[in-house]
This record gives structure tokens, sequence and C-alpha cells, in this order.
């Protein structure tokens, strides 16, 4: 198998010196006891993950995680930084980042867990050889399970190249047998004309259409839901003005992350997204009815987060903690 190779790479993972200390319960009172508390938690992604391991190893269903893209730069909000993106041009100090922190993940997922990173040009090629080697790369069972294409129309325009209007996610598993349901999200087949195929109306009323292909005949129902391919055009980019924006620089919009959380989880699984910026995966788990641990180092983050949950008509208790020495 093919390996990546850097200046400084490092197998051994860092131990864990850190722990998680509660600021604050919300909502403050709770009158009965819970059985579970979601956890908004304040930490570099370096000490977060190995103090979440001794509770949660092997337990957690799905990760999405927009992690920085090596852009070089720096991303605020009213002159308060959300996170610095920048390596020092140094790809080796980025790869060594991103490696560590795909191998405490996996570590945390459950044995039928998934897990979504969303990248974009820069660096997407050195991730999936760095998923490939961690999660192992066969044709069956766990490993590489898709390259979505997140195509939207928002964005700089070029004269000598083509305009980039896509970002990337890529889903991974840790074993074949996994949590996925296409049926959630697609969308109805409808009655657009099918090349090659027969329109029949059952005695029930229903709309068919059928072709014969191998010595087999397929019947599909208009009614039938159609998993979504891989290119994703639907969902559109926030724009600056749209009410779903909290001014969080690279906010990404609701749609998306339900679309991932509907097809590769259940009610009450657990959910971890260890970048979680403008607090989307969180917002949209706790209205989906997941269990949910939401991690940042950046306090705007945590603000941002806080304030959106807060917001939100329906609020499981959680913990407001930070992870320190």
């Amino acid at each position: 198998m093919v390996e990546l190779i850097w200046k400084g790479k490092q197998r051994a993972l860092p131990p864990a010196s850190a722990q998680l200390h509660t600021i604050a319960q919300y909502p403050p009172q709770t009158t009965s006891p819970v059985d579970w508390q979601n956890r908004l938690i304040q930490g570099d992604r370096g000490i977060c993950l190995p103090a979440l391991l001794p509770e949660f190893e092997g337990t957690v269903q799905l990760i999405y995680i927009d992690p920085p893209f090596m852009t070089g730069r720096t991303f605020s909000r009213n002159s308060q930084i959300a996170y610095r993106d920048v390596w020092g041009n140094s790809l080796d100090t980025y790869l060594q980042w991103l490696y560590e922190t795909l191998h405490y993940l996996y570590a945390l997922l459950a044995p039928t867990g998934s897990l979504y990173i969303h990248l974009d040009w820069r660096t997407t090629h050195y991730a999936k050889l760095l998923l490939d080697e961690i999660f192992g790369y066969k044709r069956r069972g766990g490993g590489f399970k898709n390259e979505i294409i997140w195509h939207y129309q928002s964005g700089g325009r070029y004269r000598r190249l083509f305009s980039r209007k896509h970002d990337t996610i890529l889903f991974y598993t840790k074993s074949e047998h996994y949590t996925f349901h296409g049926e959630r999200i697609g969308e109805r087949r409808g009655a657009q004309k099918r090349n090659h195929m027969r329109r029949e109306v059952g005695p029930d009323g229903r709309v068919n259409w059928v072709i014969r292909a191998g010595g087999r005949t397929y019947t599909y129902s208009e009614d039938d839901r159609m998993t979504p391919s891989d290119v994703w055009t639907d969902i559109s980019h926030l724009h600056q003005k749209d009410p779903e924006r909290n001014g969080y620089a690279t906010q990404k919009p609701e749609a998306l992350l339900e679309r991932i959380l509907l097809a590769s989880s259940e009610e009450h699984d657990l959910v971890l997204d260890c970048f979680c910026g403008s607090g989307v995966t969180p917002a949209v788990a706790e209205r989906l009815g997941r269990r949910w641990i939401a991690c940042d180092q950046s306090e705007l983050a945590i603000q941002t987060t806080l304030h959106r949950l807060l917001q939100q008509p329906r609020q499981h208790p959680f913990l407001l903690q930070k992870c320190q020495p």
C-alpha cells in the first residue's frame, strides 16, 4: 500500500495530558436526573480528543469535521480571532497535525461508525492517503466509501484557471457494518421519462417504470426515493444575508449537516465534531435527537455555538467544559 511520508512523521501519539473541567450546566437547574448530558468543550483537539478517550473510546457513531484547509489565512469576526489556519508554509507540520487528529478520531469511532471530513483542493488528496493508512485500503469492509463533491455557485472567478466552485467531503467507515439510509435523504423518483424503461400502472394505481436486463425484470415506483449521487448541487453555500448566518467565518449550512446526520446516524446516536466553529453540527444533532460532543479551541467558536444552542426551542441538557492540564 502507498504510504505518505513527511519530515518528522511520528506514529506514536502524545499521551493524554489534560482533563475536562465543567464550567457550567445548561439549563442551570435540572429538576430530574438525566442519563446523558451533551458536551460543549473549549480546548485544542490535541488535548481534548485524548481526554475523551477514557470515557468514549469506541462509542462515537458519527464524526463530522471541517478542519483548517491550510489556507494560510487568519479568520476573525469584528477583530476577534476565530482561528489561525497558518502553518508557516510547512506542509510537514500540517500533515503531522492532521495525522494525529485522524488517529484520535479513529480510536473514538464505534466499530459501526462513520467519519466525514470536509476539505478542499488544497489538502484533500493528502487526507485521503492518511485515511487509507489509518482505516485500511481494501475493496470490501471498512475504509473509503465516497468522495462527495459539494458544488456551490459562490466564490471567486479566475482568468487563467477554471473557477473553484466545490469542496470535497471524504466519507470513511470503520467496518463493513455501518449505518447508511439513502432513502431518508433521497428525492422522489418522480415521473421523469426513463430511457429504455416502460411505464406501467399497477392495480393499486401506483405508477412504475419497468426494464428488463440480463434476463431479469426490474421495477421502480415513482414514489421510491433515490439515494443522492456523490455530487451535491442542491445545497447552497450561505450568502452574506442568509438568515442562517451567525457571523462566524467558514460557516456551513444546516442542510449539509442534516443530510449527513440523517444518512449516517440514528436517533440517540453519539455525534462528534472537534472543530465545531459556528455550531452547526451540535445544532443539527440537537434538532434531530442525536447526542453530541462539540469541541473547539477558539473562545469565539464556543461562544457562538453556545448562543446558537440556547436559541433553539428544543434543548437537551448539556455541559460547558474546558480541557485543561
